[in-house]
C-alpha cells in the first residue's frame, strides 16, 4: 500500500484526539534479586579462598553476582564454585556475597562468612656452608608449592640481606652470636613464616665498636638510557681511614631495608635500584642506613 502524505496527517490527528494509542512505556525495573544464601568456605590457601553459595532469584533476570572480601570485588556467575585471589597469607576475613540483576538492582548482602587464610610454607634446610672472619655463608631449600619472588634472611630476628636465589653470603659481619633465619616472599610482599635457624659465632677483630658515620647524601640518576648511578660522599671512622671502610646497599623489601650487595668500595654504584646506603668498618660496625635521593 502506498502511504500518502494525506494518510500520515490523518495517522497524527487520531493520535492527538486518543483514538490510537501510543505504545506503553516499560516500566523500570526497580526490585533487588534475593540475597544469595548458604555461603560456604571450599578451601583456602595462602592468597585465595574457594566458595560456593546458592543463588538469588529475580523478577527479570540475573546478571552476576559479586564476591566481596575485604576491600576486593570479584564478579562470578558460577555460585557452585568461586575462587577469590590476591589475598594475605594467614590472615582473617569476612566474606559477603551480593546479587545484581539486568537493571543492576542489587541484592542485600548475604550472610557474612569468616575463614582464614593459610600460612605460606617456610624455606627448609638452612644450613651453613662456610664461616671465615666477618664472612658468612648460607644455603637452604626452596619451599614446596611455592616459587619465591625473594628469600629474606634475618640475624637474630633483624633483618639483614635479600636474595633472589637459595644462597646468600654476608661480609663484614661483627663479632658475636649471630642466629640466621630465613623468609620466603611472594610477590605482592606477602612472607612466609620464618626456617628454622642456624647460629654462627665470629671472632671479633678488633677491640674498635664504634660505627662510621652515614654516607653522605646518597643519590640516585636515573638517565632516559642506560643504568641507575647512585653516588655518595663518603663516611668517616674515629679507628679507620675512609678508604678502609665499605658500604653495603639496601633495598626495601616487605616493609623493611635489607642488604643485596656487600663490600662496595668507592662511592657509587651502578646497574640496579638502591633504597639505601650503610658504611661498615673493618670490624664490622654499621653506620646508620641513610634513605637515597632519586634525581630523574
Amino acid at each position: 500500500m502506498r502511504i500518502t502524505s494525506r494518510m500520515v496527517v490523518a495517522f497524527a490527528t487520531c493520535l492527538v484526539a486518543g483514538v490510537v494509542s501510543a505504545p506503553a512505556a516499560t516500566a523500570a525495573d526497580t526490585v533487588p534479586p534475593t540475597s544469595p544464601s548458604n555461603v560456604r568456605v571450599l578451601a583456602t590457601g595462602p592468597s585465595t579462598v574457594t566458595i560456593s553459595f546458592t543463588g538469588s532469584t529475580d523478577d527479570v533476570g540475573l546478571k552476576w553476582y559479586v564476591v566481596r572480601v575485604g576491600d576486593r570485588q570479584q564478579a562470578t556467575t558460577s555460585p557452585s564454585s568461586t575462587q577469590v585471589g590476591g589475598l594475605l597469607s594467614n590472615t582473617s576475613y569476612s566474606l559477603t556475597v551480593v546479587a545484581v540483576d539486568k537493571a543492576g538492582n542489587v541484592s542485600v548482602p548475604s550472610q557474612p562468612v569468616t575463614f582464614t587464610t593459610t600460612a605460606w610454607p617456610s624455606p627448609t634446610g638452612l644450613r651453613v656452608t662456610s664461616s671465615a672472619g666477618g664472612t658468612v655463608s648460607l644455603a637452604w631449600s626452596r619451599p614446596v608449592n611455592m616459587d619465591p619472588y625473594r628469600y629474606l634472611i634475618y640475624d637474630s630476628g633483624r633483618p639483614e640481606s635479600a636474595a633472589k636465589t637459595e644462597t646468600m653470603t654476608m661480609q663484614r659481619l661483627a663479632g658475636g652470636t649471630h642466629t640466621f633465619t630465613v623468609k620466603a616472599m611472594h610477590s605482592n610482599q606477602d612472607v612466609s613464616p620464618a626456617s628454622g635457624s642456624v647460629t654462627v659465632t665470629v671472632p671479633p677483630r678488633s677491640a674498635d665498636v664504634t660505627a662510621p658515620s652515614a654516607p653522605g647524601n646518597p643519590t640516585i640518576f636515573l638517565p632516559e638510557e642506560g643504568d641507575e648511578l647512585t653516588t655518595w660522599i663518603a663516611s668517616t671512622d674515629q679507628t679507620d681511614p675512609s678508604s678502609n671502610l665499605a658500604y653495603d646497599m639496601l633495598q626495601s623489601w616487605a616493609g623493611d631495608l635489607f642488604a643485596v650487595r656487600y663490600g662496595v668500595t668507592g662511592t657509587q654504584v651502578s646497574g640496579f635500584f638502591v633504597a639505601a646506603v650503610r658504611a661498615v668498618d673493618p670490624a664490622g660496625n654499621r653506620s646508620a642506613p641513610a634513605l637515597t635521593t632519586v634525581l630523574w
